[in-house]
């Protein structure tokens, strides 16, 4: 239950944690990223540095129960790429998952290349309520940069991305529900700028971005998505802009933008209604550096601000509420499309509006009827969106998830995945992709070199074509020959470019072929859904592994990997920090238990990777890191058991 102190208006910003008669906090270091996750009602904290500050890149979910401001780290089964300057991501309050980008990962040290090349691809979705990672891995797909603009557009349920550290990309909209990534292209738009804030307007229907790290823009400037248009406010004031490395969060209840701004040494809050900035009158946060600051808005908290300080070192945690209002309860919680029928919860008499439209944000909605929870839709044919009492849905199916590739053989892949509901079938489509092996790269090779070339980084995916349709949930490939190099013909979906300095001509290259595969699931309309994520023809990450000290003895667990058919599972050790340390392959041979015991392990920090191996000896993506002797252990004590990550 929310204290009665959060539920008050308070004029000033009111630091909440830590604070005495608080539990203990983290002390996380900076440049991680804070949403609201409204299901679990919890705040939920991603990535960033070690309580150090500018220790290694990390991918660590915490949350924090707003009831008794108590954090608890989350240890997934799998994590992405560690990550650092990770502000502004989103929060899908329709699937509730938070949904991670890429940002800067590897300049820190304790990361291996060969899992951030393979691993790091620009969708993961984190679902709390089942302590599970996905990675999407839609394609086509932008290369995606730091310290962008990013926020959630509530009125058609897709996430509007701008701007970063050294992207040209412009305007892009991430549709979580197909999976798929839209440039926009608007014909005019704002500078592009490393760091500044999207918060979304919702009684304005606007995105409006203010601010920059390192630059100054004095405008604040709106983005109508369904106009695609950028432009230029022009309030008649503004707060400080040069490298104000502005936060931004839209207060529903209040319909105005709260901002903090970096001013000097210290932080000041204003206010801006669409059309004017204020600056009220209160006490302010604590002063903090750049990229240490993320807003986020609670309908039970107000606006939240997490703010990393340095003097002294503390992760805090404030709140701050603008005005007295609310937003109103929805009357409507859920909508669903079965065919035709279109029911809602709880069943409350309601009218139903209709569109029909290739992308949410071209939707022109009619009304078409009404019910008490339930409506049957005359003219049920095609992709259709619907509408009750603002909440919408899609007569389409949703994703595919979980999407299993098992290598049988050279000449035989068995496709396999998880059953979406209102599917009759299921479309599989498949495209070739081209690899450098870890001898070819010199950064993998100068700290693990091997014997046999296993895939270190995939450099190109070609165009997906359908290859199958069928009613189950399971197909085998039998028109596939692993055997051979594969090559992208054509214009590749995506594309990475290795540097010259990286690249070995001598090296020898991947042994085998690579493949990517999608399923898409096909309602009794008709309707296919989004492709769900390209998964590979090599092993996926092994999940679930933890970690303990044993004296000077590293142990090791993991869970079964879902693929069939596998010889076993390798182990590799990072010795030290930086990149002139090695990475140890410890298991020559795969190992068929999942348990391993590293007696050499020592007295240092060490961080371990285990991989799966194919039945033709094809090691797969790395499994996220675990820790022996951390750093800043005492720190993570609180917070960890016996077996840990």
């Amino acid at each position: 239950m929310l204290t009665l102190a959060l539920v008050l208006l308070t004029q000033d910003w009111v630091k909440r944690t830590p604070v005495e008669g608080t539990p203990k906090s983290p002390r996380m270091g900076y440049e991680g990223d804070f949403v609201w996750h409204a299901q679990g009602g919890v705040l939920l904290r991603y990535g960033g540095h070690n309580p150090g500050g500018g220790g290694e890149q990390h991918s660590e979910v915490w949350v924090c129960d707003p009831g008794t401001w108590t954090w608890t780290l989350k240890e997934p089964d799998v994590s992405p790429p560690g990550v650092c300057c990770a502000q502004q991501n989103a929060y899908d309050p329709v699937r509730g998952r938070y949904v991670r980008f890429p940002s800067f990962s590897g300049s820190h040290g304790w990361q291996w290349r060969r899992e951030i090349d393979l691993n790091q691809s620009s969708v993961w979705t984190y679902d709390l309520a089942a302590n599970r990672w996905r990675d999407l891995r839609p394609l086509p797909a932008p290369p995606l940069a730091p310290l962008r603009a990013t926020a959630w557009d509530v009125d058609h349920d897709v996430i509007v991305v701008f701007g970063g550290e050294g992207s040209r990309e412009g305007t892009l909209v991430y549709d979580p529900y197909v999976n798929t990534w839209t440039r926009m292209k608007p014909p005019k738009e704002p500078e592009f700028r490393s760091g500044g804030n999207l918060a979304y307007d919702q009684e304005r229907k606007v995105h409006v971005l203010f601010g920059s790290q390192f630059s100054n823009d004095p405008r604040t400037w709106a983005y109508d998505l369904r106009k695609n248009e950028w432009r230029d406010l022009a309030p008649p004031a503004s707060p400080p802009t040069d490298k104000n490395d502005a936060v931004l969060a839209y207060d529903p209840g209040n319909k105005l933008i709260v901002a903090i701004v970096k001013v000097a040494d210290a932080l000041e809050t204003w206010h801006f209604d669409g059309s004017a900035w204020k600056k009220p009158d209160l006490k302010e946060p604590d002063p903090s550096g750049n990229r240490a600051r993320v807003l986020a808005y609670a309908p039970e908290l107000g606006v939240v601000l997490e703010n990393c300080t340095s003097k002294p070192r503390e992760q805090q945690i404030w709140t701050y509420r603008p005005g007295p209002g609310r937003p109103p309860a929805p009357r409507v919680r859920s909508v669903r499309v079965s065919g035709a029928v279109v029911t809602w919860d709880p069943p409350v008499e309601a009218k139903v509006r209709k569109a029909v439209a290739d992308v949410p944000w071209k939707a022109e909605y009619r009304e078409i009827g009404s019910g008490a929870g339930s409506f049957t839709d005359p003219d049920p044919a095609g992709l259709a969106f619907y509408e009750v009492e603002g909440v919408r849905a899609r007569a389409q199916p949703r994703l595919v998830e979980d999407v299993v590739v098992s290598v049988l053989a050279a000449g035989k892949v068995e496709v396999a995945w998880a059953a979406v509901e209102e599917a009759v079938e299921y479309q599989i489509e498949r495209a070739p992709v081209e690899a450098l092996s870890d001898d070819q790269l010199k950064p993998l090779k100068s700290r693990t070199p091997v014997a046999e070339p296993q895939v270190g980084s995939l450099t190109k995916v070609g165009a997906f074509t359908r290859v199958a349709t069928v009613k189950g949930t399971a197909w085998e490939d039998v028109g596939i020959d692993l055997a051979k190099p594969t090559s992208v013909e054509g214009e590749p979906v995506w594309q990475r470019t290795v540097s010259k300095e990286a690249f070995d001509p001598d090296g020898k290259p991947c042994r085998f072929g690579v493949y990517a595969y999608r399923v898409r699931a096909v309602n009794a309309r008709g309707v296919a859904g989004g492709p769900s994520a390209a998964t590979l023809t090599i092993p996926s990450p092994v999940r679930n592994l933890f970690s303990k000290e044993d004296g000077e003895t590293a142990r090791l667990r993991w869970e079964a990997n879902p693929e069939k058919s596998l010889r076993g599972y390798r182990v590799y050790r990072l010795d030290g920090r930086f990149d002139k340390e090695p990475i140890t392959r410890l298991t020559t041979e795969t190992v068929a238990e999942r348990v391993y015991a590293d007696p050499g392990a020592g007295k240092k920090s060490r961080r371990y990777h285990v991989v799966a191996v194919d039945v033709l000896g094809q090691e797969g993506r790395p499994s996220s890191p675990v820790w022996f002797e951390r750093e800043w252990k005492s720190t993570y004590a609180p917070f960890v058991g016996e077996w840990h990550q």
